[in-house]
């Protein structure tokens, strides 16, 4: 038995056999590594120092390899060794890669941590004038601010994904549609402008790419607008289609926080990150740098134990579920 799609959407649903309905229990020796590309698929992995926030991880295995470095130095010092600096920038970046491995980081990390020694000692070599540091870390603040307190970086849609985006929503009937972190605006503004729409929200924290987006919509003729305001504290009950990019951290949370609030019917859809536990309707490749997928979540109720997704899903050539 399928239900009605959500009042508005006009979208022929089908069933599909099998799809789960409520978010299934992950193990808890199961995370989500980084593929090729940096992430996206599941992995088996031991526990390591994952349980931290991504920057106060990394904190700790930069401190414990320069502490465990020093102490090499003093040692060579006991022994009359002279030894290049050369040489303790790739001990220190040795140490932090084998740390950071072994606590379970993702690759990303790692080949930061391989490469935070020796461009610090590069850097020296030039003496940047002090601000140059303090401009760095304001910008990384303002741009990525909700990496340490959600764990969730800024990422950004590419045109070829917004392009697929579009051609999700059903053709010519207006819908309400949220950007549960809409970075610097792109999806918003292409959505505002390409797609009839009674409401098309995006909702950011991060003050730059707030203001950003906030300009983007303002200067350019679409019907966006964006809200600096956080997406757990944002009701999505009136929502039809919710699209996020975030991390694989928040995605067992928001996929709870969707399917509380949103009507039978309407759509969820994930860049890159699939909800852990839950089959997506559909998952569409994309031709970008990143070899993005879009995953593709019907909204179910308590009459059906699952639904499919919408036809012009199903009709297209590079559906796969």
């Amino acid at each position: 038995m399928s239900t009605p799609p959500s009042p508005g959407l006009g979208i022929d649903l089908a069933p599909v056999a099998g799809a789960p309905a409520e978010l299934a229990p992950v193990p808890c020796h199961e995370t989500r590594a980084p593929d090729a590309a940096g992430f996206g698929r599941p992995s088996m992995r031991v526990r390591g120092i994952d349980w931290l926030p991504p920057a106060l991880a990394a904190l700790l295995v930069q401190v414990v390899a320069s502490a465990v470095t020093l102490a090499l130095y003093c040692l060579a010092g006991i022994a009359a060794l002279e030894v290049p600096w050369t040489f303790w920038a790739l001990v220190q970046a040795a140490l932090a890669v084998l740390l950071a491995t072994a606590g379970g980081q993702p690759q990303w990390w790692v080949l930061m941590h391989s490469l935070f020694a020796p461009a610090a000692l590069l850097l020296d070599q030039f003496s940047p004038p002090p601000w140059i540091y303090l401009g760095c870390a304001a910008l990384l603040a303002a741009t990525n601010g909700n990496a340490l307190r959600e764990r969730v970086p800024l990422f950004l849609s590419s045109r070829a994904a917004r392009e697929r985006l579009l051609q999700l929503l059903p053709a010519g009937q207006p819908v309400r549609f949220v950007d549960v972190g809409c970075g610097f605006g792109g999806v918003v503004a292409t959505v505002g402008r390409e797609h009839p729409t009674r409401e098309c929200l995006g909702l950011e924290t991060a003050w730059l790419p707030y203001l950003v987006s906030r300009l983007r919509c303002a200067l350019s003729p679409n019907q966006a607008t964006v809200a600096r305001r956080d997406l757990w504290q944002h009701d999505l009950a009136e929502a039809d289609v919710v699209y996020a990019y975030l991390s694989p951290v928040p995605m067992a949370r928001l996929w709870r926080k969707v399917v509380a609030e949103m009507r039978p019917g309407a759509l969820f859809i994930s860049n890159s990150f699939a909800v852990p536990g839950v089959e997506p309707a559909a998952s569409l490749e994309v031709e970008d740098a990143t070899r993005s997928v879009l995953y593709v979540y019907r909204l179910p109720d308590a009459a059906a134990a699952a639904d499919g997704v919408a036809e012009p899903i199903a009709s297209s050539s590079e559906a796969r579920s």
